[in-house]
This record gives structure tokens, C-alpha cells and sequence, in this order.
């Protein structure tokens, strides 16, 4: 039986084959229920519910954690337009490659296993320059888990300012981000940034 270690929103935790092998039992006989009342499958939130009510009723008989633990808690946010992205910024890195010619800078997820050099290049920028005050940044999101949100969030922080500490804060007051596939461009105060 494989266990491993996890991390979701911050928090780290253990599951394994066991775990996750009996969830998906519950579910089936849930789902099994739900096509036999309902002819359909349960929403997200019904399953949530569910659990909530469960985990609520006896939260020290099912949980380790149950301090504070109140009903309406565990959320499923599928709101990315509206600014709750969340991503590990711990799993990616800035960087300047000069595999082509010209050379562009890149935003890599890290390997998963934390000992491997940086493998998957998620967000291309080939254009990194101040234009009149404005740092212009072009982008390109080379994965589908990554919202513009997320790469806008990711070129703060792993490449402004981990891997140019804030080079380019004097000569810009204004950071222009392009994205070249859907053509949205947003400008924010580099002083927002700092």
C-alpha cells in the first residue's frame, strides 16, 4: 500500500491507496443513490455537503484537526475570474534562456520531486523591456492548469522579483502585461508591486 505526502492550499497531509480506495466506494454508493432518486450524478457541492454534515456532526471521531471546524468551511472556488487563483509560487522559477535566438525569459514549474533541475516551461516571454516608463511584458501561457491571473501573478514574484530583485523598478512606473494568445493587456503602478 503507497502512502504519500501531500500539500493543497498550504496545508501538507498524508493519503494513500487505502484512502482514497474507500472514498471512491462511498462515492459510488452516493452516485448509486443520486441516478436512483435523482437520474443524474451529485454536484460538487452536494458531495461537499455531505461530507461537511458528516464531518461536523463528530468531528473527533473522523478528523485530527477538528479544532474550530464549523459547517460551510470546505468551498469549492471555481471563481478564477475574479481574482482567487491560488498557486505554489515555491514550485516555479525565472529564468533567461538563450535556446533560440533571440533569447527569451521563461517561467518553469519545478520537478515534482524537488531534487531535479526545472523541467516544464509554463509561461514563455519573449518580450521583457521599458518602453516611455512602462516595463511592457509579453507573455505566453504554454499550459492549460494556468490562468492569466496566475502567470501575471507568477512574473511578479519568480521573475521581477526573485530573479531581477526589482531590477527594473527605477527605470519603470507602470508594468504593461501582454497576453499574446488572447491579446488582453492590463497595466498596473510598479509601486503596486513593491
Amino acid at each position: 500500500m503507497a502512502w504519500e505526502e501531500f500539500e493543497r492550499n498550504g496545508v501538507k497531509g498524508i493519503s494513500g491507496d487505502s484512502p482514497i480506495d474507500e472514498f471512491a466506494l462511498a462515492l459510488k454508493r452516493i452516485v448509486t443513490a443520486y441516478e436512483g432518486r435523482f437520474s443524474r450524478k451529485p454536484t460538487v457541492s452536494e458531495l461537499l455537503y455531505a461530507l461537511e454534515t458528516v464531518v461536523t456532526t463528530h468531528p473527533t471521531r473522523y478528523v485530527s484537526d477538528s479544532e474550530s471546524l464549523k459547517l460551510g468551511e470546505i468551498i469549492v472556488n471555481r471563481n478564477y475570474e475574479q481574482g482567487s487563483d491560488y498557486i505554489d509560487k515555491t514550485q516555479y522559477e525565472g529564468v533567461y534562456t538563450e535556446a533560440t535566438v533571440p533569447g527569451y525569459h521563461a517561467i518553469l514549474r519545478r520537478n515534482s520531486n524537488g531534487h531535479n533541475p526545472p523541467e516544464i516551461e509554463a509561461i514563455k516571454i519573449p518580450t521583457l523591456e521599458v518602453r516611455d516608463r512602462t516595463l511592457v511584458c509579453e507573455y505566453e501561457i504554454m499550459t492549460n492548469e494556468i490562468t492569466e491571473q496566475m502567470a501575471e501573478s507568477l512574473i511578479l514574484t519568480v521573475l521581477l522579483e526573485e530573479f531581477y530583485d526589482h531590477e527594473y523598478q527605477d527605470e519603470a512606473d507602470k508594468i504593461e502585461f501582454i497576453n499574446l494568445k488572447s491579446q488582453v493587456a492590463r497595466t498596473i503602478a510598479y509601486s503596486l508591486v513593491v
